[in-house]
């Protein structure tokens, strides 16, 4: 040795474990059809197979709802049809212009019908068709009992359109007057049929006030009656009395100080002695204030006037 580092050469042999490794070719091989479909074919196998069983399960739930659908009807129609729940009675309290008989007959039920199978709606609607039913409603107590019960309209006065009319608070006519309905009803006349009929809710309303004013009028008890109340567009309300005719002219609002107004000339035509209330011809309660009222008397009431108009002093409160 010289003292040089000693090369040492390895000879890698073809078989050693140094040998370089010869490259390999590697072969992919396709999945074969047939498997393929198999696999899909079994898929599609558990997929109906879970579909069937829900189907199956939801015709066994609709079969079982059906069951119990028919079966509920069948009980129900035996139920309606027993005898336990016929008609027996129908309570109803006769009211002044509606009776037993005729509230049977526009029912159209009768005593051993089915009372579960009775149509109270349709019991009612056809008892509103009577002109003086206000309201009715119709029920049933079992076991055997229909129950009616109703309320009538109020006739608060007659109004003339082409004909005499019943109306009520509402203002609105329910029903033509006969004779006897309208003796001794005030009548409020102003209002054409026509008119009426193409403005009826401006027509209700000034019916409505002038019932509004009666109510008024007859608030103080002493006061003459009132035969009629004329209504006109332009210039108000007017009150006719029932005896002697009078016409008070109120004009359109302010009516509780008029009418005070009105209590004093009755009381001043009847201190003269000119008659009474029978000498009133016309008071002029429409004109603006000024202290005196106008109120034209009779031919022959004051013959010591050269006018029939005599102008009254009104005392300001």
């Amino acid at each position: 040795m010289n003292g040089s580092p000693a090369v040492l050469d390895v000879e890698r042999s073809r078989g050693g474990s140094f040998r370089r490794r010869s490259n390999r070719r590697i072969s992919v091989q396709g999945r074969s059809p047939l498997l393929w479909i198999g696999r899909v074919g079994v898929g599609v196998g558990r997929s109906g197979l879970r579909i069937g069983r829900v189907a199956g399960k939801l015709v066994v739930l609709a079969a079982a709802i059906v069951a119990c659908a028919w079966g509920g009807r069948l009980g129900l129609r035996h139920v309606i049809d027993s005898p336990r729940f016929q008609l027996r009675t129908i309570e109803f309290s006769p009211t002044p212009h509606l009776g037993q008989a005729e509230v049977l007959a526009l029912a159209g039920v009768k005593v051993g019908d089915r009372l579960l199978g009775i149509d109270t709606d349709a019991v009612a609607a056809r008892i509103a068709t009577h002109p003086w039913v206000k309201s009715v409603r119709a029920s049933r107590r079992l076991p055997g009992c229909l129950v009616i019960e109703a309320s009538e309209r109020h006739a608060a006065a007659v109004v003339a359109l082409s004909g005499l009319y019943l109306i009520d608070d509402s203002g609105r006519p329910f029903k033509r007057a006969n004779m006897d309905e309208a003796d001794g009803v005030p009548v409020l006349t102003g209002i054409e049929r026509d008119r009426y009929a193409e403005m009826r809710e401006v027509s209700e309303a000034a019916f409505r006030e002038a019932l509004a004013l009666l109510r008024e009028y007859r608030d103080k008890p002493g006061r003459p009656a009132v035969g009629e109340i004329s209504i006109d567009p332009g210039f108000g309300f007017s009150l006719l009395l029932f005896e002697g005719g009078a016409e008070i002219r109120l004009g359109r609002g302010n009516y509780g100080k008029k009418l005070a107004q009105l209590d004093q000339i009755f009381e001043a035509v009847m201190a003269k002695g000119t008659g009474g209330l029978s000498a009133l011809r016309i008071v002029h309660l429409d004109l603006p204030e000024s202290g005196r009222v106008p109120v034209l008397l009779r031919k022959g009431a004051e013959p010591s006037a050269p006018s029939r108009t005599a102008p009254v002093k009104i005392a300001k409160n």
